[in-house]
């Protein structure tokens, strides 16, 4: 594998920088709606990076929206699910991975996409989709399986009770009985979409503007 160029290390700098001003700054770029959702905006420049940068930049990208996940949710927990993101398998691995493997998908898509907007709009939307989903999953696993740290004396209002309550009432509220599945879709529907929207009217156009001056190996 090549070295960083000139170019990405610039890039990886500035894109760094955005990424932790939007995870450190509170509301910013971890987004409350509600004690029991949320959505963040932050794989923005992650997919910006990888679009330009290849699998390193996006890899290592990912990794610093992991870490800022980590570091939030010990020390600036707001919503009842936030203590499961103590979990590193929640909240450090499906960034990397998001980050790491964005370009692969990147490259599949402009490869069955011919009109280049689209593809690029078509990239930002499935990898918003495929990070909700990765996240959705190991979040649920650690959540109903108490794999994640004790921090609920951080806040009065955050309690191992209503962790719990909010998975199961999530888990229950589009289908009967509670189920991994009732919990995907109701976060997909109420939070994923909400992403989804913002990554491609975002995403797409700032893309597309930067592609003419940042064109390198991505390899």
């Amino acid at each position: 594998m090549k070295t960083f160029s000139t170019k990405e290390i610039t890039l990886t700098a500035v894109l760094t920088a955005i990424v932790l001003v939007m995870g450190l700054v509170p509301a910013f770029g971890f987004i409350p709606l509600t004690p029991m959702v949320g959505f963040t905006i932050i794989h923005i420049p992650v997919l910006v990076g990888a679009y330009f940068g290849g699998r390193k930049v996006g890899g290592f990208l990912g990794l610093v929206f992991g870490l800022t996940s980590l570091f939030v949710a010990f020390t600036r927990p707001s919503g009842m699910l936030d203590p499961i993101f103590t979990n590193p398998l929640v909240s450090v691995l499906p960034r990397f991975l998001f980050g790491f493997f964005a370009y692969d998908v990147l490259t599949f898509l402009k490869g069955k996409i011919k009109q280049g907007y689209i593809a690029t709009a078509a990239y930002f939307g499935v990898m918003t989709i495929i990070h909700s989903a990765l996240v959705i999953t190991l979040l649920y696993i650690a959540g109903v399986n108490f794999w994640y740290f004790d921090i609920y004396g951080i806040s009065e209002e955050l309690t191992r009770e209503g962790t719990l309550g909010v998975i199961g009432y999530v888990s229950t509220y589009f289908v009967g009985g509670s189920s991994f599945f009732g919990f995907l879709l109701t976060i997909v529907v109420v939070n994923s979409l909400l992403e989804i929207a913002i990554a491609i009217v975002v995403g797409t156009p700032l893309a597309r503007r930067l592609e003419s001056v940042l064109e390198f190996d991505k390899e």
